[in-house]
């Protein structure tokens, strides 16, 4: 059946009334009428619902189809924690992101056998869809200037587009220090794969760094983070697995279940890699916002989630994670 017939556009009070009678969603904590002008004006309906996922259903009985023990207030907190925690994540990841592109440029540097533009030549050589990247980037604020000056640019009027095209013809001046710049996360994982080629002693492995740019893409899109706490098939890679199976505090089915979970498996990987390479006084700021957010901002409202064994398990393995890896 069409989405238009099965799932209308519903006005605010009519939203309230379906989740009410047709969810079992109660409003005990958030007024009905409150709930109406929370989706209007604060949150819309998919994001606020979105997080459901984490509550059961009633399987038989007068109540089969609805959500059990199910308020509002809660759809609310949840929303609340994951905004903080993707503010949190981004920072994190761009920390990680800093921190590995002076790693690889330092290594660079005291490479005798590199003089820093060679590798940039071959990578782009290799990897022309980067290349092509660069070309949009060319007449960009921010980067445009950084293009011009280390690369030769080509530049012609497409008649039939009517734009002016860009078009990086040669890339000999180019040192690796600026492409690292100029690299998007994901990208940038591309070059440190291509330059640490099969090393055996890498502290980050390219699987690691995949999920911890997952994670950066969700938060950056802004994307329900924690909206299912599920187990899953995610399979962790397996330095994470060893990482998380010397924690004695965490069984085996625990291990396993809730690294099955991706958004977990993808934290997870998030506070490992930062426990590696992110030092100094970033490091030390960031695990203190860490500290905040876990330690006292998401328990505030703990009376909320006593009866949801799925959000309190997946909370407390996130809290022995955060003090094994980075508290320590």
């Amino acid at each position: 059946m069409s989405n238009r017939i099965n799932k209308p556009m519903l006005s605010s009070e009519q939203l309230v009334k379906k989740m009410r009678d047709e969810k079992g969603i109660t409003f005990k904590y958030t007024s009905e009428d409150a709930a109406k002008i929370y989706l209007t004006n604060v949150n819309n309906y998919l994001r606020t619902a979105a997080y459901r996922s984490n509550y059961q259903k009633y399987t038989c009985g007068t109540n089969t189809g609805k959500y059990i023990d199910l308020d509002f207030a809660y759809l609310q907190e949840l929303s609340v924690i994951d905004m903080h925690l993707r503010f949190l994540i981004s920072k994190m990841c761009s920390d990680i992101e800093h921190s590995l592109k002076v790693q690889l440029v330092n290594h660079v540097l005291q490479n005798n056998t590199s003089d820093g533009y060679s590798i940039v030549k071959n990578f782009l050589a290799q990897n022309p869809y980067i290349l092509n990247k660069l070309n949009i980037m060319a007449s960009a604020p921010f980067t445009d200037g950084l293009i011009n000056k280390y690369f030769t640019v080509k530049r012609t009027y497409d008649s039939t587009s009517k734009k002016n095209l860009n078009q990086i013809v040669s890339y000999d001046d180019c040192p690796i220090w600026v492409l690292c710049e100029l690299l998007s996360f994901g990208d940038f994982i591309y070059l440190y794969r291509y330059y640490y080629g099969a090393e055996k002693d890498l502290t980050i492995t390219p699987a690691f760094l995949n999920l911890v740019k997952s994670l950066r893409n969700a938060a950056a899109h802004n994307n329900c983070i924690i909206s299912n706490l599920r187990h899953g098939a995610s399979a962790p890679p397996r330095e994470i697995r060893d990482a998380v199976k010397k924690i004695p505090s965490i069984t085996t089915s625990q291990r396993q279940k809730k690294l099955s979970c991706r958004p977990m498996l993808e934290f997870v990987s998030l506070l490992y890699v930062y426990s590696q390479i992110v030092d100094g006084k970033v490091r030390i700021h960031r695990v203190e916002e860490l500290k905040v957010l876990f330690f006292d901002r998401i328990p505030q409202k703990k009376t909320y989630f006593k009866n949801n064994d799925l959000i309190l398990s997946n909370y407390r393995f996130a809290c022995i994670i955060i003090d094994e890896f980075l508290l320590q």
